[in-house]
């Protein structure tokens, strides 16, 4: 039997770019022969739909020292609404898929299905446009995810200048053409974008490190998933 080491890149488009890293789950496969690049891998354990299409293989390598394989495979996932995100990355996790990357290992050394499926209540409607609303009108733990979220686009350089915006006006808005027609809100998310844009590079990173204070992904999932359980 053969190891590979599989990374999952999530992105969400909107607020992700199809082009960064997006957020990234990790799990090792056993296959009984050696992969080549052209492989699909299918299942059910793997995916819950279980489709035939499977994950391709990007950057296939083997590692000689631990003799295992890596790869990554990416979902863009197109108009997700931010409050169900949280979710998503909840219902791979269940599938044993873990946060993070295979790449990790090599920075330091290793030391139920409880999936809850929205009813057709008004939920989903509210969840669809939480993200635009003011914190304050928010619950915490979407707050916390919303700033996980923008601390990560930062640190990963995905679409910095929406995730400057994001955190300036604590809120993700709608897409709107300049014009006399265009809501104040939208324009003062063009002029946050702007300003990024005109910052020096020293005071772009000031903000990233400013950031620091914000929670990990991995902390704003699991307090959220503490939530729902308790």
């Amino acid at each position: 039997m053969y190891t590979l080491h599989l990374d999952l890149h999530l992105k969400f488009v909107p607020p992700m770019s199809e082009h960064g890293p997006g957020i990234v789950l990790t799990r090792a496969v056993q296959l009984p022969f050696v992969p080549a690049s052209s492989l699909r891998i299918a299942g059910a354990s793997l995916d819950e739909h279980g489709g035939p299409m499977g994950f391709g293989l990007e950057e296939l390598t083997w590692d000689v020292d631990r003799e295992v394989f890596s790869a990554s495979t990416q979902i863009i996932c197109h108009d997700e609404p931010l409050a169900l995100i949280p979710d998503a990355i909840r219902s791979w996790l269940d599938l044993g898929w873990e946060l993070g990357s295979y790449a990790d290992t090599y920075k330091q050394p290793d030391d139920g299905d409880d999936t809850i499926e929205l009813e057709d209540d008004g939920e989903y409607e509210r969840l669809e446009v939480l993200h635009t609303l003011p914190k304050t009108r928010r619950d915490r733990a979407f707050n916390q995810f919303f700033k996980a979220l923008v601390r990560l686009m930062a640190e990963s350089f995905n679409n910095s200048d929406i995730a400057y915006a994001m955190d300036k006006l604590g809120r993700l808005v709608p897409e709107e053409k300049p014009g006399p027609d265009e809501s104040s809100l939208h324009r003062k998310w063009r002029e946050a974008q702007a300003e990024y844009h005109e910052m020096s590079q020293d005071e772009q990173f000031a903000w990233m490190d400013s950031l620091a204070k914000y929670p990990s992904i991995e902390r704003a999932i699991k307090v959220r998933n503490a939530g729902r359980q308790s």
